[in-house]
């Protein structure tokens, strides 16, 4: 509308970071949401807003974009190939596990603080979560989608906080690119494959090499990592 400006409230989890044991740590996984949605939340009260329309549409509908990077270096972790039925498995449980305490969080910041402006009406309101919407696509498009639906949560819990408290942000998900600070950071980006071992990356912020280091350790372990070894991937482009 003509007095509204989207805005991008975003974070996002380091995946790799919550891998222990050979598994996600979902304790772990659910301290680090909920301490981001409260934080990303905050952002919107205290952020700056260069036009009124961007700030209108941030306090009335609170939006927020909680979402992972280091998703490659989570398989690299657990053994995964990226292109395999285990990795589709881990990227269900772990994408279930964020979007449900990201929705939790949100319900319990609305208890503390307050449903956004435009709650009412909302698809929360009507009792639709995200969790529901693939079951609505396939019937939409008239076939199913061949994957699995099955729940690894106890989404009713959810929806009973959803019923009782309402939501504090419209929004709490979103896939980013993550491309620098996932670089700063030192995990891949967002949930992208590796597409090169070893490259160079120039933009504003300036000049990242960016080296995988699990083949690195790889290679150490099996004695085959050297100077050869290293002028070899300089002159393959990292392949």
């Amino acid at each position: 509308s003509d007095d509204e400006i989207a805005v991008c409230n975003l974070g996002s989890v380091n995946l790799a970071a919550h891998i222990r044991d050979g598994a996600l740590d979902l304790p772990v996984l659910e301290s680090t949401v909920r301490t981001a949605m409260r934080m990303l939340d905050n952002v919107i009260d205290i952020n700056y807003y260069p036009v009124p329309q961007a700030r209108n549409a941030n306090l009335k509908h609170r939006p927020v974009g909680l979402g992972l990077m280091g998703f490659q270096d989570a398989l690299y972790a657990l053994g995964h190939c990226y292109a395999s039925s285990e990795a589709v498995a881990f990227a269900s449980r772990s994408t279930e596990a964020i979007s449900y305490y990201a929705i939790l969080a949100s319900t319990e910041l609305a208890a503390e603080r307050g449903a956004y402006a435009s709650y009412l009406g909302s698809k929360w309101d009507r009792g639709l979560l995200p969790v529901d919407t693939l079951a609505l696509l396939s019937e939409e498009r008239g076939f199913t989608v061949d994957v699995d639906v099955e729940p690894a949560m106890d989404w009713n819990r959810v929806r009973t906080a959803v019923r009782r408290y309402g939501m504090r942000n419209s929004n709490t998900m979103a896939i980013a690119p993550t491309a620098t600070i996932s670089n700063i950071v030192g995990v891949s980006q967002s949930i992208e494959p590796s597409f090169s071992n070893l490259y160079v990356k120039s933009n504003l912020s300036g000049e990242f090499t960016i080296v995988n280091e699990w083949l690195i350790s790889d290679l150490k372990g099996r004695g085959l990592w050297d100077r050869q070894m290293l002028d070899d991937l300089k002159h393959a482009d990292g392949s």
